[in-house]
């Protein structure tokens, strides 16, 4: 099929997990492609479900929604929408990420952490590929599993080589003193020269109100902290904890559920808060830098871009990473162990740029004597700033690459 237009064209994809923050970066991306590269035409091809989030797509984006499924190893998460088959799931997926690629024909194909998808589903249109000329890039967020787990992994499935024959290159959003990836995955010469920190990715937009307008907004007339749990889907037990510290401390605070967290789970909070003065629950809140800005101090997880956003606005945070896998807080005794979050939080806190408590110790007593601490005490310099021009530099190298330049 000849193309119609001789403007670039990008295709985004991003496999769906039980999370939202595969999506949001991607979408992060894709809002400052538009604004560098108006005339560019991008496609997004995702079946994370929370579609709410694609209405804010610029004008020329667009997207292809996937049928959603669910990854093996999560336990506790919602089966996929369709009753049909995972066999069958995975062919329709396969296929129709294949035709969409090949008929978008995109100078530049960017694939979000995982190179080859669910189930090998990217392997037919990566080979594809190959003959054309398109760009392949894989994005990997800093952390994705302990280094020998990702080796392990990796070594069996394959993508060592996958990484070898099909991509062009690898931006690392994250940086080098906190994961080098070369070294941590045993990367060969060859690969590691694919390999380009970026920095953190997250929003480039500023806060939009002040921290006078956000505690009018919420009816404090002082300093007040801000818990967040990203998506939601999994942070309950922290909120709970949260909750239950804060009698302990008497400061009025926000509760920020997430979208995804159960209704059941809300309405235990929501009830829990009620006997609390000054607390407010909220689902959810679409300018979280200015409420990130205007709090006194942050508890959240360690997902990733919970932790870029506070970073990005240098933020004081006691971060609690979630060691259960997603979607498994409802039965933590039988859980595999999760530790991307706890890797993430230690090297971070290491580097003197959060606050850790270790997620064995998470309880009300230890929680509010922690808060307490931050509250009066001076904050410890961290060793070196934070890299959160991560958007900026991702976007310069795909945009090099889709003009058929080198990447940068």
């Amino acid at each position: 099929m000849s193309r119609e237009s001789s403007a670039f064209r990008i295709a985004v994809f991003t496999h769906d997990a039980y999370g939202i923050g595969h999506v949001q970066r991607c979408l992060n991306i894709i809002k400052a492609l538009a604004q560098r590269a108006p005339q560019a035409a991008i496609l997004l091809i995702t079946g994370s479900p929370p579609v709410d989030l694609f209405k804010s797509l610029p004008p020329n984006a667009d997207y292809v929604k996937i049928p959603t499924i669910v990854t093996p190893d999560a336990q506790g998460t919602k089966p996929p929408m369709l009753a049909i088959g995972f066999a069958e799931l995975s062919l329709l997926r396969r296929q129709l990420i294949q035709k969409a690629v090949l008929t978008f024909e995109p100078d530049v194909f960017l694939v979000d952490n995982f190179p080859l998808g669910s189930q090998r589903e990217l392997l037919p249109i990566l080979k594809e590929l190959r003959s054309c000329s398109t760009r392949v890039i894989l994005g990997l967020r800093d952390i994705a599993d302990p280094p020998e787990k990702i080796k392990k992994d990796w070594s069996r499935d394959g993508i060592y080589e996958v990484l070898e024959r099909y991509y062009d290159s690898i931006l690392v959003y994250g940086m080098r003193e906190v994961l080098d990836i070369e070294d941590a995955y045993a990367l060969s010469k060859r690969l590691a020269a694919k390999v380009h920190y970026c920095g953190y990715v997250t929003s480039d937009a500023p806060p939009s109100r002040t921290t006078e307008k956000v505690r009018e907004e919420l009816g404090f007339e002082g300093p007040f902290i801000l818990a967040t749990v990203g998506g939601g889907g999994d942070g309950f037990p922290l909120l709970q904890a949260f909750l239950q510290a804060l009698p302990l401390i008497s400061i009025p605070a926000i509760v920020i559920t997430g979208p995804l967290m159960s209704p059941s789970d809300r309405t235990r909070l929501q009830a829990m808060a009620s006997g609390c003065a000054g607390v407010r629950v909220i689902e959810y809140v679409p300018d979280l830098p200015s409420y990130l800005t205007a709090a006194e101090l942050v508890v959240s997880m360690a997902g990733y871009n919970t932790l870029t956003e506070i970073l990005a606005q240098r933020c004081r945070a006691i971060v609690i990473p979630r060691t259960w896998y997603s979607g498994g807080h409802s039965n933590r005794e039988r859980a595999r162990v999760d530790l991307e979050q706890l890797v993430r939080a230690r090297t971070l806190a290491q580097l003197g740029l959060v606050d850790l408590l270790e997620p064995e110790e998470l309880s009300p007593e230890r929680l509010a004597e922690l808060i307490t601490a931050a509250i009066a005490g001076p904050r410890v310099k961290p060793k070196f700033p934070a890299n959160v021009r991560g958007l900026e530099c991702t976007v310069n190298h795909i945009l090099a690459m889709a003009k058929g330049k080198e990447g940068i």
